[in-house]
């Protein structure tokens, strides 16, 4: 018979699935936000899962799901004399390339969200009429466009920049109308609408995938500059926030260049893409904000008139699997791109390793040296140790700082890791304590099989005391680690910036972009995580310090 659980037993339980549940929110939380996009950091209310992409079939859409989540939607009353008063306003001025009667709908919609927060209770305390009678002081032709905007969601491309490596810059087709500049390769399931607004001139693409898989627009182009001197091309884009794939490839001198990744249509603002050949810049420590152009090796019959580039756009249909995972991947290959984070791991691993070898080392013998050998003054010493644990790391922190700038250390890693030599005072205790319990029985066995004493150490003390290291190994490893205020202190040049002071500066760069800050610390943290999770059997043998008993 299998024994029901007591009470008391079930309530403990629960009680750390429910703490475990508490405590791993903010985890959550960082995951989540890592990858959001702008819109949905920015916007209103408070979510803490990210929204699903929805790689639509069809551009231009409407859409006004999104102005709707944050407020109630009105009385059915109401939206039906908003659509009619909405029809009346923007009839004439909807956009060509709207080709969905549904519109005026939508667009009622939204303006009846946005008069539940605008307009005072005892209107709506009037009924439909006094709402209807109030709704053009709040919904005026600003504010109607204004909306339109939010639920609008095209395809626009813009102006096409381009610089040499002499930094000579041009704007391809310049002189030509805007529509001309880029033609469409696939008027089957695409159409350009050349538009303006207050923004300036575009090109709006309305493409059904229904029909086709892709979409091409290509021309030829003469800069005022030799083509094969080109470094990097601009393209001043408004995505649709379909998630579908925007590929380039660029022809030049029999030559073809191609984007090493394809640039996701997420969000839907006025954005620069920058593609650029590789150069000095790819190894440089500057925010990296261009996509690489890779040489197609395997090139054939590429473009090669003199004097001339071909340009070539292609938006490829994305699956919702697809659109999915470019939403999970974006903002951590954007920390990735933006930031050298292979070199701050580098450095990282470097100070770990070398602290945690002279953290164990040290500490070990010093432990020894206290609690196995008998030395006059020792004891002494041992108090004058733990002495030094009551001043504050404050106290000792500008000594130290004009120490190691003496010693021509100051901007080198030296400071972060050479200290460690000298073995940490807390770590010492902890081991002196553990070797104090262990039996003088094997000491005395060693001794007389011809073991000297720093043998006894190291074939002896070292092995018993593998628990009580490998919780000081982690310690070491997460203060390393997560090290903010050494490098603060004593580096000044980014190439030596370790993880933890790389990512706060990559913050301040990108404007402390809750996204970007948020994918950093998350790709930083999985390491600690990981290696806590193997090394938890470890940790609490060394921290519970259990000894043989003699």
């Amino acid at each position: 018979m299998i024994p029901r659980p007591s009470a008391k037993r079930v309530f403990v339980y629960a009680l750390l699935v429910a703490g475990s549940l508490v405590f791993s929110l903010p985890f959550v939380w960082m995951a989540t936000t890592s990858t959001k996009v702008d819109r949905e950091l920015f916007g209103p209310g408070l979510n803490l899962f990210p929204d699903c992409p929805n790689p639509r079939l069809t551009s231009p859409y409407i859409d006004a799901t999104r102005v709707l989540a944050d407020a109630q939607q009105a009385a059915p009353e109401i939206l039906v004399g908003l659509e009619e008063h909405v029809r009346q306003r923007l009839g004439n001025r909807v956009p060509k390339d709207v080709y969905d009667g549904a519109w005026a709908e939508d667009l009622a919609q939204a303006a009846g969200s946005k008069l539940l927060k605008a307009l005072p209770s005892d209107v709506w305390g009037g009924g439909p009429d006094a709402v209807l009678a109030a709704a053009p002081n709040v919904l005026t032709d600003r504010v109607l466009e204004d909306l339109f905007e939010r639920i609008h969601f095209r395809l626009c491309v813009g102006q096409i920049r381009v610089r040499s490596t002499h930094l000579q810059e041009d704007v391809l087709g310049q002189g030509s109308p805007l529509v001309d500049r880029l033609l469409n390769r696939t008027p089957e399931s695409a159409t350009l609408t050349e538009m303006a607004d207050r923004g300036g001139k575009y090109v709006s693409v309305a493409y059904d995938f229904e029909r086709a898989s892709d979409i091409v627009l290509s021309n030829t182009f003469n800069p005022v500059f030799d083509p094969e001197d080109l470094q990097r091309l601009q393209l001043h884009i408004k995505p649709d926030d379909t998630w579908h794939e925007l590929d380039i490839v660029l022809e030049v001198g029999g030559k073809r260049y191609v984007g090493e990744r394809p640039f996701p249509l997420a969000n839907d603002t006025w954005a620069t893409v920058t593609w650029q050949k590789p150069g000095p810049d790819d190894h440089s420590t500057k925010i990296k904000t261009w996509v690489l152009l890779r040489e197609d090796g395997e090139a054939v019959g590429a473009f090669d008139t003199p004097g001339q580039l071909r340009l070539t756009l292609r938006v490829t249909r994305s699956s919702f699997l697809g659109a999915l995972g470019s939403k999970l991947a974006m903002n951590y290959i954007r920390v990735l791109d933006h930031i050298p984070f292979w070199r701050y791991v580098q450095v990282s691993l470097f100070l770990v390793i070398v602290n945690v070898v002279l953290t164990v080392f040290a500490c070990s013998l010093v432990a020894y040296a206290f609690a196995r050998l008998q030395w006059p003054g020792r004891e002494f010493c041992f108090l004058l140790m733990l002495a030094t644990l009551m001043i504050p790391s404050q106290v000792t922190m500008i000594p130290h700082f004009l120490i190691w700038r003496a010693f021509g250390m100051y901007n080198t890693l030296y400071p972060l890791w050479f200290g460690r030599l000298f073995g940490n005072a807390f770590f010492i205790f902890l081991l002196r304590q553990f070797l104090r319990g262990v039996p003088r029985d094997l000491e005395d066995a060693a001794r007389i099989d011809g073991c000297g004493t720093f043998r006894i150490y190291w074939h002896l003390m070292l092995p018993l005391m593998k628990p009580s290291l490998a919780a000081i190994a982690i310690f070491t490893f997460m203060g390393t680690w997560n090290d903010f205020m050494g490098p603060l202190i004593y580096i000044a040049d980014q190439r030596l910036y370790p993880l933890a002071f790389g990512l706060y500066a990559f913050a301040v760069q990108v404007g402390n972009n809750p996204a970007l800050t948020m994918a950093g610390s998350l790709l930083m943290t999985v390491p600690v995580i990981v290696i806590f999770f193997f090394a938890q059997k470890y940790f609490i043998q060394g921290v519970t310090l259990t000894g043989m008993k003699g």
